[in-house]
């Protein structure tokens, strides 16, 4: 019997969102996730799935959902009556060779909508073969030479994590994410202008000066460090900027002894709350963490959802939101 894959996430969400963390976390938009992921799935196997909560304002989430190339396969299509439009993509990624190593689509469910996901494939350590024809497909001509043309300018010891589009927004930005390599990340603690200098080079100008006091705290931790960019229709970058502490993707243990009293996470999260981005709901993170086995449908599974990074946002200098990324997933035993 073919595995329950909405069972497996409505027991994922109700592990993570348990004993009261709905509400302090999550708010009221469980229903909607549950249809976004529904039309999220395609081809064989449990997909892996971020739970982004932001740590300020109304408790909210929205929902990623990414499918690997492995699970997928020639022809694949996404379940009746779901993904329209997007069975070409799927056919497009099914052909790519490596491959990349995941195809997300991402809802906003915490504003009520999710027809028209971001959608971002992954490309560390395995570069596609055609990125242009995933442009094609998903933002229309021109939005393959900007992404092009904006990797070239990379500053050595960044590279590109992953890109996608937005369609449902203004323009249809390409978003571009980069990770900054270990020795980078520690030549800009040591000298933090030189931070400032590679943005300016990739041509980045709206750096402000408040910049300093998020980007500082990361580069002081033990995290990666990864950027986030929109490359705009006339080549230009747009004015916001996604700065990000990544954290090893953990067993539960492991997760609340990294956010405890004087860890390095919480030590992290504390900082981002004293720059008024977040509330005291990120103490809560730690318990949404979990690693378990259970038994669904005679199959035995390994549950698990843990924080791997933790995103601030600035436009126009002046930073406003920060978000924590919970990853979850499900791997079938024996």
């Amino acid at each position: 019997m073919p595995l329950d894959r909405m069972a497996v996430y409505d027991a994922l969400y109700a592990l993570a969102a348990g004993e009261g963390r709905e509400e302090l976390l999550f708010g009221d938009a469980a229903p909607l996730a549950h249809e976004a992921f529904r039309r999220s799935l395609a081809g064989d196997g449990f997909p892996v799935v971020w739970f982004e909560v932001p740590l300020l304002g109304r408790p909210r989430f929205d929902l990623h959902v990414a499918l690997s190339r492995e699970a997928l396969h020639a022809g694949v299509r996404f379940l009746p009556g779901a993904g329209s439009g997007y069975d070409e993509l799927l056919r497009w990624y099914t052909e790519e060779e490596p491959g990349g190593n995941g195809l997300a689509f991402a809802y906003d469910v915490g504003e009520g909508r999710i027809d028209d996901p971001a959608i971002h494939v992954n490309v560390n350590g395995a570069p596609l073969s055609n990125i242009g024809r995933f442009f094609e497909l998903t933002a229309g001509e021109g939005a393959g030479g900007r992404y092009a043309s904006f990797a070239s300018r990379l500053p050595a010891g960044w590279r590109v994590w992953y890109t996608g589009v937005h369609p449902g927004r203004p323009g249809t930005p390409v978003r571009v994410d980069c990770f900054v390599n270990a020795m980078t990340k520690a030549t800009y603690a040591a000298d933090y202008a030189l931070f400032e200098d590679d943005l300016r080079a990739c041509g980045f100008e709206a750096i402000g000066p408040r910049l300093r006091s998020l980007v500082a705290p990361i580069l002081e931790s033990p995290f990666t460090l990864e950027l986030q960019f929109d490359v705009l229709r006339d080549g230009s970058l747009g004015p916001t900027l996604g700065v990000s502490a990544g954290f090893d993707l953990n067993a539960a243990a492991k997760v609340r002894a990294l956010f405890g009293e004087g860890r390095p996470g919480a030590e992290l999260l504390g900082k981002i709350e004293s720059l008024r981005l977040a509330d005291t709901r990120w103490r809560h993170i730690p318990d949404a963490s979990f690693s378990t086995l259970v038994r669904l449908d005679g199959e035995a599974l390994a549950l698990f959802c843990s924080p791997t990074f933790v995103k601030l946002r600035l436009r126009d200098g002046e930073p406003f939101d920060a978000k924590v990324y919970l990853q979850a997933g499900a791997h079938v035993l024996g």
